[in-house]
């Protein structure tokens, strides 16, 4: 049986940061790095991977583990609690539908469905993370970053990655339920390495790079449709933070009005939230704490 420890999320192929996709994202980074005339040096390798950001990500990504597996996973609901509350509720008021579907369309539906349901709400918890004041304060954290690396993916506040994971558990259960509802206990999902088929192929090579100074372009016909890594980095620019909310599908920002080409984004990258502001967040204890502080600081404020 695999110890179940931080390392074993270099090994699990449903995690971003899978072994395999951080050697894929590594080749492509390094053929554009190349490409772009610039040349390595030990010098710019240790700036990039040893800088205090990059430091910072390593220990709280040790925390962010913890945190899941002792606090956040026991208090969530899972997505099969959902999927049977929905199963009996549409149990309790219909007829089991059963539908004769060849099993292969089932499979692929289902797959399908979870994947597209799955960004559509990532994109608008996402949104709200920016929209909302008080939600804005834990999505700082995320933000506070001014070098990327993969593992400011992890740089989450546990309100943050507990809205997530609610979000993942609820839409999981209703499609899941729904599914066995209409088809029966023949639900199954497509997986390459144990993650969703569509997101594997569509996602996880590229992944990595979103969180890097890489600037990886689809190109202004595909990034209407999918999210490229120069995108995601336009987002995590300060002055166009409110753009390009899509984790894996452009075309929600391109339908509901948040799109941003990489193409009319400014080409110096500028990360983080602005002057002085980064160190709100430079330790663990500051990306734990800080958010409710500056709450109670906005709430004091409201009140005068």
């Amino acid at each position: 049986m695999a110890i179940d420890t931080p390392l074993a999320l270099f090994l699990n192929g449903s995690q971003r940061i899978f072994w395999g996709y951080l050697i894929a994202s590594a080749l492509i980074a390094t053929i554009w790095y190349v490409w772009q005339g610039h040349k390595f040096s030990v010098t710019n390798i240790k700036a990039y991977w040893l800088n205090a950001d990059a430091k910072l990500d390593y220990r709280y990504f040790l925390v962010n583990w913890l945190l899941k597996k002792l606090l956040i996973i026991p208090l969530l609901l899972s997505g099969q609690t959902v999927a049977l509350w929905v199963l009996n509720y549409l149990n309790s008021h219909y007829e089991p539908l059963f539908l004769s579907w060849y099993y292969r369309d089932i499979i692929l539906s289902y797959t399908l469905c979870l994947f597209v349901l799955g960004d559509l709400s990532r994109y608008w918890l996402h949104r709200l993370m920016h929209t909302n004041r008080w939600l804005w304060k834990f999505h700082e954290v995320h933000h506070s970053a001014e070098s990327l690396n993969p593992l400011t993916f992890y740089r989450l506040h546990p309100v943050e990655i507990l809205l997530f994971a609610l979000r993942n558990a609820i839409v999981a259960g209703v499609v899941t339920g729904v599914f066995i509802f209409c088809f029966g206990a023949r639900v199954d999902l497509y997986t390459v390495l144990g993650g969703n088929l569509f997101v594997v192929i569509l996602f996880s090579f590229t992944g990595n790079l979103r969180h890097s100074h890489i600037r990886l372009t689809y190109g202004r016909w595909m990034e209407r449709l999918l999210i490229s890594p120069a995108q995601h980095q336009v987002h995590h620019q300060q002055e166009s933070m409110r753009k390009n909310y899509g984790s894996v599908l452009a075309l929600w920002d391109w339908l509901f009005g948040s799109l941003r080409l990489t193409k009319d984004a400014a080409t110096v990258q500028k990360f983080g939230l602005g002057e002085g502001k980064r160190q709100d967040f430079d330790s663990v204890i500051k990306i734990m704490t800080r958010p409710f502080f500056n709450i109670m600081t906005s709430i004091k404020r409201t009140l005068k």
